[in-house]
C-alpha cells in the first residue's frame, strides 16, 4: 500500500495502551497523540509504544492542533457517544470506538447520524468476530457441518451491556448477522449502597462499571428471523466454572463448542465422526492476540478504498439494540419485539421506579 500513512490519536490510554501498541507495529499508521486525564498514564503509553506521540489532557485540543485522520476511544462506556461526537464533528475521516457502543440506544443512534452526516467511518470494538475460532465456527455452520442450527449459547462474566455485548455480537456473527425478531429476558440485582464509585473488578459488585449502572445477573433469550434461537447467561447468573465467552452453537446434526478464552483446544466439534467432541482445525493460526492490528489493518483499507469494515457501526447498532431490549424486557416483564422503541437505557429507568414505558 502506497498511501501515506494515516495519523492516529488515541484517547483513554489505560485500556488503549493496547490500542497504542497495535497502531504503533502497524506501518499503514503513524501514532500521532495519545489523551488521558492523567497525563502520566499517557506519557507511559507513549513510552510504551514508541515514545514519539504528543500527550494531552484534553481531546477537544488534541483534536484540533493534531487534526488527525483517525480517533481511537478506548474510555469508559459513558463517553463514549460524546467522544464519538466529537472527533467526527472535527473532522475526523474514521473513529475506532471500544465497545459497547454507547450507554443507550439515543446515544447510538446519534452517534450513527452524526458519523454520517459527517461521512466519517465509524467501527466498535468487537473484534472477536474476527478471530480464528470464530470465522472457522461460521464457515463449518454454512458449510452444514453440525446439519441445521436450531440453538445458539453463550456464557460469560460481567454485565449484558459491558460484556453480553461481546457475546450477542459473536452470535450474530455466527448467523452472517441475521436480524433479531424479538428479545426475552430476566435481570436481578444486588443491593448497594446509594453513591458506591465504578467497579471494575467482577468479583466486587458496587452497582456500576464504565460509568453507568449495571446488574448482578441476566438470563435472556431470543428469536432470529430464521427461527433459530440464542440464550445468554451473564454475570451471576452464568454456568459455574464457565470460562469468559463460552460460546456453543447446536444443531440436529451435531455441535460447535469454543469453551472460553483460556480453552484448549480453542474450537470443538462433535458430529457423525464421533460420539464425543474432537478439536476442530481452525483455518487460520488463532489471531485473538493479535485482534487489535487486524482491525486496524482492515480499518486502513476500508479508508482507502471503500470497503466494509467488519465491525461496521451499522453491524454494531442491531447488537446494541438487541442488548437494550433485553434491559427493557427486563424491565417491562414481557417479550419485547423489534425495532426497540426505548431511546433510554432501561436500567436507568428501573432504577428510577419507571416501571412501565414512558
Amino acid at each position: 500500500m502506497n498511501e501515506a500513512k494515516l495519523r492516529a490519536v488515541i484517547i483513554g490510554c489505560r485500556m488503549g495502551l493496547n490500542h497504542a501498541k497495535a497502531i504503533a507495529s502497524l506501518p499503514e499508521f503513524e501514532l500521532v497523540g495519545l489523551c488521558d486525564l492523567n497525563a502520566d498514564t499517557a506519557r507511559d503509553a507513549a513510552a510504551q509504544s514508541g515514545g514519539t506521540a504528543a500527550i494531552y489532557t484534553d481531546f477537544a485540543h488534541m483534536l484540533q492542533e493534531v487534526q488527525p485522520d483517525v480517533a481511537i476511544i478506548a474510555t469508559p462506556t459513558g463517553s463514549h457517544a460524546r467522544l464519538t461526537i466529537m472527533a467526527a464533528e472535527a473532522g475526523v475521516k474514521a473513529v475506532y470506538c471500544e465497545k459497547p457502543m454507547a450507554v443507550n440506544m439515543g446515544d447510538a443512534r446519534k452517534m450513527m447520524e452524526v458519523c454520517e452526516a459527517a461521512n466519517t467511518l465509524l467501527i466498535i470494538g468487537h473484534q472477536r468476530r474476527m478471530s480464528a475460532p470464530f470465522i472457522t465456527m461460521r464457515r463449518l455452520m454454512q458449510e452444514g457441518a453440525i446439519g441445521k442450527p436450531r440453538l445458539l449459547r453463550a456464557t460469560c462474566a460481567g454485565d449484558f451491556l459491558s460484556d453480553g455485548t461481546h457475546s450477542v455480537d459473536i452470535l450474530l456473527s455466527l448467523t452472517g448477522d441475521e436480524k433479531v425478531k424479538w428479545v426475552l429476558a430476566a435481570m436481578f440485582r444486588q443491593d448497594v449502597e446509594p453513591g458506591l464509585p465504578d467497579q471494575y473488578d467482577y468479583a466486587i459488585f458496587t452497582g456500576r462499571r464504565y460509568g453507568h449502572a449495571v446488574e448482578s445477573g441476566m438470563m435472556v433469550t431470543l428469536e432470529f428471523e430464521s427461527g433459530l434461537r440464542a440464550e445468554f447467561l451473564t454475570g451471576d447468573a452464568r454456568l459455574p466454572g464457565s470460562d469468559y465467552q463460552d460460546i456453543e452453537a447446536i444443531g440436529d446434526q451435531g455441535r460447535l463448542w469454543r469453551a472460553g478464552d483460556s480453552a484448549n483446544p480453542q474450537l470443538q466439534i462433535q458430529d457423525a465422526q464421533a460420539g464425543g467432541f474432537r478439536a476442530a482445525e481452525l483455518d487460520a493460526p488463532d489471531s485473538f492476540n493479535d485482534g487489535l492490528p487486524g482491525v486496524f489493518r482492515q480499518l486502513a483499507i476500508s479508508m482507502h478504498t471503500g470497503t466494509p469494515h467488519p465491525l461496521a457501526a451499522s453491524i454494531a447498532i442491531h447488537v446494541m439494540e438487541v442488548v437494550m431490549a433485553a434491559y427493557e424486557s427486563a424491565r417491562l416483564g414481557r417479550r419485547i419485539e423489534l425495532p426497540l422503541q426505548q431511546d433510554r437505557f432501561p436500567l436507568d429507568l428501573m432504577l428510577e421506579g419507571a416501571v412501565t414505558a414512558p
